[in-house]
């Protein structure tokens, strides 16, 4: 018996629910764990961390999957530990403090970098597809 449309709708819905409570957890773990460790050398180095990882993750998974895993994947886990609107809120709390040298270090990083592993990710999935 093959499943509905709605069916599948609700199972994905389920997994973006799932995975997106995993990948929330893992990245407030994981930005809190670094913090603690690099703070005082870099601001909220967590987050850049995170954020990082999450970027090149997106490309490689992205190159990937495809379908229902796709979304539930990339809207999903690396929806929720990607931290965008954090990064957001953290560049404001900067820009309020004044630190405009780091509010510009975090930007030009987040930026440059993020799209550099995006696009290092979908290299790695392109050379492993290749290979497989």
């Amino acid at each position: 018996m093959e499943p509905t449309s709605t069916a599948s709708a609700v199972r994905t819905a389920i997994g973006v629910f799932v995975l997106g409570g995993v990948g929330a957890l893992v990245r407030v773990t994981s930005a809190s764990f670094l913090d603690r460790l690099l703070a005082q050398r870099l601001p909220h180095v967590g987050t850049l961390a995170v954020n990082l990882l999450g970027c090149l993750l997106f490309g490689f998974l992205g190159g990937l999957l495809t379908g229902t895993a796709r979304v539930v994947v990339l809207g999903g886990l690396l929806g929720a530990l990607t931290t965008y609107s954090t990064f957001a809120w953290l560049l404001v709390d900067l820009g309020r403090s004044g630190r405009f040298a780091t509010l510009a270090i975090h930007t030009a990083t987040h930026l440059v970098g993020g799209t550099g592993c995006v696009v290092l990710g979908l290299f790695a999935a392109r050379v492993i597809a290749r290979n497989v």
